[in-house]
């Protein structure tokens, strides 16, 4: 049996009718259908990500970039409070997201969304290692996600004498203007 196709990518390609807000070659963003106050957003990918961590860093940025300049201008436009910005794979209770996705909420003094969870009280001793376990994991995260130096080799001419040094060249760094609208 052949797995039904994404919504969110069927939404992406222009299959499934959508309030469009904003959208680029990567990235399109509508207003979500079950909205859970006025101006209720998601900014999706137009690539298949099954979640965020798949997600290139680059295109990640692009998305993080445009869901807050789209949650900035809700909060300009949509007279309400502030505006969370929401990544989860479970939505509801049993409803699981197949695709990467963020959420961008307008908050009103009387919406009715409510996050609930009951606080939980750790030791100073809990905490510290906690916060040990956080670092190191962080630590191999970001080792794993920096790319390696480029090195290249150029093949020494056939009457050279001796062998030239092999250089290293290091990544182009990419500086990129952020508009926000």
């Amino acid at each position: 049996m052949e797995d039904s196709p994404c919504v969110f990518c069927s939404i992406a390609s222009g299959a499934i009718k959508s309030n469009v807000v904003y959208e680029d070659e990567l990235i399109i963003a509508v207003l979500d259908i079950n909205p859970a106050t006025k101006g209720h957003t998601i900014i999706i990918p137009k690539e298949h990500y099954n979640s965020l961590y798949e997600m290139p860093q680059p295109r990640y940025l692009s998305l993080l970039s445009v869901a807050r300049a789209i949650a900035y201008a809700l909060k300009l436009s949509m007279g309400c409070n502030t505006v969370d910005m929401i990544y989860t794979q479970e939505l509801r209770k049993g409803t699981l997201t197949p695709h990467a996705l963020i959420h961008a909420i307008p908050r009103y003094n009387e919406d009715t969304v409510n996050y609930i969870w009951q606080p939980t009280q750790f030791s100073a001793e809990e905490a510290a290692g906690i916060v040990s376990i956080i670092k190191k994991t962080l630590d191999n995260v970001k080792e794993s996600e920096t790319p390696k130096p480029v090195q290249t080799v150029k093949p020494a001419p056939a009457t050279q004498a001796k062998p030239e040094e092999k250089k290293e060249e290091k990544p182009v760094e990419l500086k990129k203007k952020v508009v926000v609208f």
